[in-house]
């Protein structure tokens, strides 16, 4: 009888390991022999799954944002009374989300690479930061709606607040300190000021 294979479950298990090969090695020096090896399967066997490590990368970063958007919708459901406290949890859920997965480390890694070479997983990665910038952006104006947020430029406020998240997630990719978790207290402060 033939062995049924969880098609998912094997892609997951294909993209973990190969995010420690590109951890260890590095992205562009991990090449598809090293992932075979880290997974124990054979080159016709994994490429059943991916092409190339290329289209791992861009299952990776939906993964993450797949996981990112889950977690949004519950907070945005639990917190649907208030915008302000929604972003007051979504900020430290995205960067406990990616500091939990430990593959920031590589979009860090990758980030500049991508945009020197113009590579396609650059336009995948925008699309899901453009993404969360909507929510914040949605959160402002429903929250200067229910005049719960004093008035303020809602695209430029929601942009301050993403690169203020982007700079957060860049230094716990490079020093990987649980303390630095313990700052994002900091910003409930920040956002205390924009209430009315």
């Amino acid at each position: 009888m033939p062995k049924i294979v969880n098609y998912e479950a094997k892609k997951n298990e294909i993209m973990e390991k190969a995010v420690k090969s590109f951890l260890e090695k590095g992205f562009h020096n991990t090449h598809m022999i090293d992932i075979t090896n880290a997974c124990g399967m054979g080159r016709t066997t994994i490429y059943q799954y991916f092409k190339n490590k290329h289209e791992i990368l861009d299952y990776t970063i939906s993964h993450l944002f797949t996981s990112l958007r889950s977690e949004f919708g519950e907070i945005l459901e639990m917190e649907s009374e208030s915008p302000l406290n929604a972003m007051k949890k979504l900020i430290p859920a995205i960067v406990e989300e990616y500091h939990r997965n430990h593959k920031l480390v590589i979009l860090v890694d990758l980030w500049l690479v991508m945009i020197r070479e113009n590579h396609p997983s650059i336009k995948l990665l925008e699309q899901h930061n453009r993404e969360i910038k909507d929510v914040f952006q949605q959160l402002l104006e429903e929250g200067m709606e229910k005049g719960e947020i004093r008035p303020l430029a809602a695209k430029s406020m929601a942009f301050t607040l993403f690169s203020l998240t982007e700079s957060f997630l860049l230094q716990v990719a490079l020093h990987q300190e649980e303390e630095l978790l313990g700052y994002i207290d900091s910003i409930d402060l920040l956002l205390e000021s924009l209430e009315a």
